[in-house]
């Protein structure tokens, strides 16, 4: 920017000078994976989703007490559709009613369970980014997926993608994945 004065009116004028602004994005390789230790508390699960069988099990209460920590609730979440013996997870958020369609994927079923507010929706969305194994078109070494273990320490992985549903809404499909007998974990248990 640059001012100038007229000696006859004592005007100020500004005058913009365009210069072209440069920006140059550096991006290095990420070498070592995230602590997950850090994504549960230490002294335990808080979160105890609630659940009914009739005849397929269904979540009834998500049981997220106000303190908890967004790994702790996702991770409840992800376990609670293991213990039913889900395979998928699907996630659609609602405008209209301001929540997320919550639905286990059992068999070749997809059984509704008890719908997620926002804010749990979001603790989601944003761990599964740093907990999944990526997606690629060939096979993983076994060093490169992520596992977890649940409380009877049976070790499992992620992955997600978007998907569009029959009413043409977004949703995100959790894949879980059960490891192989005698597979070595890639992260420590939690």
């Amino acid at each position: 920017m640059v001012l100038t004065s007229r000696p006859a009116n004592l005007r100020a004028h500004i005058r913009f000078k365009r210069t072209p602004v440069i920006c140059l994005v550096v991006m290095s390789e990420q070498k070592y994976r995230p602590n997950t230790d850090l994504l549960r508390p230490a002294e335990g699960s808080k979160c105890e989703p609630r659940m009914v069988r009739d005849p397929y099990p269904r979540v009834i209460d998500w049981g997220m007490p106000e303190d908890v920590n967004a790994g702790d609730f996702t991770f409840s979440v992800l376990e609670a559709a293991l213990g039913a013996g889900a395979t998928e997870i699907q996630l659609t958020p609602l405008d209209t009613l301001g929540e997320v369609n919550v639905h286990f994927r059992i068999g070749s079923d997809f059984i509704g369970q008890k719908p997620l507010t926002q804010i749990q929706f979001g603790y989601i969305a944003i761990l599964l980014a740093h907990i999944a194994t990526l997606s690629r078109y060939d096979r993983e070494p076994p060093n490169s997926i992520r596992y977890f273990h649940t409380p009877d320490h049976r070790p499992y992985y992620v992955r997600f993608s978007k998907t569009r549903v029959g009413d043409h809404a977004t949703a995100i499909l959790i894949r879980l994945f059960m490891a192989k007998e005698g597979m070595e974990s890639a992260t420590q248990s939690p």
